[in-house]
């Protein structure tokens, strides 16, 4: 079955794309040893450049299938390209008056294969996450580009032959090595087909806003291939556009993948609608929950704590009150009539027995800790001073 209109289906299988992010550091002036680097074809992660190891290592399920020399050839490569973006970061540094703070050098280079088939090389470069210069070496050159970066980009030209070395330099790499390995790692993902397929955990969560209207998210988990459709319906019709929030399906980090779809619906239609899996063929369908959400909860709470700290409050003034007019009227000696003091505590780690409050003439509110779960303590207290 085609996947409905609110579905998030992937990828376009005539489109392929190899790119490798490379990343140097410097710290006041000085360019660091360390760099990080990593991998993607078709936008999902499959290398991981390790600092401690000092080589490239697989980052997924099908890229453990790629033998010892791939990973060798991925490690030499990324140490090559690092040794270059050193020299290359040092003389942008040369060329800045204020060198020190944190400063960052990034390359972006690879291949896409569209589809009609012709293979299109790239490199970019950004320092400190400005676009500085961007290579095709299908064009036969460089370009520079239009932002602030321009004048270090000029600046850098006269030093660099960007028509002659860079792109001729790359060539050879990105049109010949890079568009070759795209060319040939799409085959050798067929491998995938030979891995076992493992169906999703599917769950529905629910959650209400302030106007009323109730959040329905399903959650697809932990399942292998990527292509999946999660679908709401409403009524057994595909749930119109407008009601869609979010969805989208992304690498876990462990080989498998989780997709998600949001949708906002008036409250009081959640019997109506239902959540559609569809996966390796499987098809499973998924209730939203009923009851109450923890959204309720906290209003409760927000609403019933002033509620309760109004009312403690007032019945201690009525105590205060009530107490301060015993003491005018029976007019102990050694005490002046009309001073008070009112000490209110809540606290479930204190002891405030003996606390000096018949030095004070004040009204003490105090709050300490969480007031769920706690002991309040009410002392309606009046004293003159002495």
């Amino acid at each position: 079955a085609s996947p409905s209109a609110s579905s998030a289906v992937y990828p376009s299988p005539g489109f392929h794309s190899l790119c490798y992010n490379i990343t140097v550091l410097s710290q006041d002036g000085f360019v660091q040893s360390r760099f990080f680097a990593e991998g993607y074809l078709d936008h999902q992660t499959f290398l991981h450049y390790d600092h401690t190891k000092g080589k490239a290592e697989p980052w997924g399920r099908w890229a453990e299938k790629l033998g010892a020399e791939t990973w060798e050839t991925e490690s030499k490569d990324l140490n090559e390209t690092w040794k270059e973006l050193r020299k290359l970061l040092a003389e942008i540094l040369s060329l800045q008056e204020e060198k020190g703070g944190l400063h960052s050098l990034q390359e972006t280079v690879g291949c896409e294969i569209h589809e009609d088939s012709h293979p299109r090389g790239f490199r970019l470069l950004h320092f400190n996450g400005e676009l500085l210069l961007s290579c095709y070496p299908e064009a036969h050159g460089c370009a520079l580009p239009q932002s602030w970066a321009q004048t270090l980009a000029m600046e850098m030209e006269k030093s660099w032959d960007t028509d002659g070395f860079l792109s001729k330099h790359y060539r050879a790499h990105v049109q010949g090595e890079l568009c070759g390995r795209l060319r040939a790692w799409p085959r050798a993902s067929l491998a995938l087909c030979f891995l076992p397929t493992v169906p999703p955990a599917v769950n529905v969560t629910r959650s209400q806003d302030s106007e009323g209207m109730v959040h329905l998210t399903c959650r697809a988990f932990g399942f292998f291939p990527r292509n999946i459709s999660v679908a709401w319906f409403r009524d057994e019709e595909p749930i119109s556009r407008d009601a869609l929030e979010s969805g989208d399906v992304l690498p876990d980090g462990n080989g498998t993948y989780y997709a998600w779809e949001t949708i906002k619906i008036p409250q009081g239609e959640e019997q109506r609608v239902k959540c559609l899996v569809e996966h390796s063929g499987n098809h499973s369908a998924h209730l939203a929950p009923l009851g109450k959400t923890l959204v309720h909860q906290r209003s409760w709470w927000i609403v019933s704590v002033p509620v309760a700290v109004v009312f403690i409050i007032g019945f201690s003034v009525y105590c205060y009150i009530k107490k301060r007019k015993t003491v005018s009227a029976t007019g102990r000696p050694g005490k002046k009539s009309g001073q008070g003091v009112l000490c209110i505590r809540f606290s479930s780690d204190e002891d405030f027995s003996s606390l000096p409050c018949s030095q004070l003439s004040l009204f003490s509110v105090r709050l300490t800790g969480a007031c769920l779960g706690s002991m309040c303590w009410i002392m309606c207290w009046s004293g003159g001073s002495r």
